[in-house]
């Protein structure tokens, strides 16, 4: 099983919207992400966001605990899939 498995819809879409995370994101991020971000936004908050987990991750602290502080997130691997849903945004750059 993916780990981000439960995180997908039937069509294998992201099954969150990126604002439902934007509270907790803005404690992340030195500047504020809009509800609705562009790809440069995305791309910025995506860089902030992976930089936290890889932190975490680098001292052995990456679980739960780590996350305590955050309304949104209720594990580590919705972290992860937020993370990589900003990328997906991100990517559009390049389009």
């Amino acid at each position: 099983m993916n780990r981000y498995e439960e995180f997908f819809d039937k069509p294998g879409s992201w099954d969150f919207e990126v604002r439902e995370y934007r509270d907790d994101l803005n404690t992340i991020v030195p500047t504020n992400m809009p509800p609705d971000p562009n790809p440069q936004e995305a791309y910025r908050t995506a860089v902030f966001l992976e930089g936290f987990i890889q932190e975490h991750r680098s001292t052995g602290t990456w679980s739960n605990d780590a996350i305590e502080q955050f309304d949104s997130f209720d594990s580590t691997a919705e972290v992860e899939s937020v993370a990589r849903a900003l990328r997906e945004i991100a990517s559009r750059i390049e389009q």
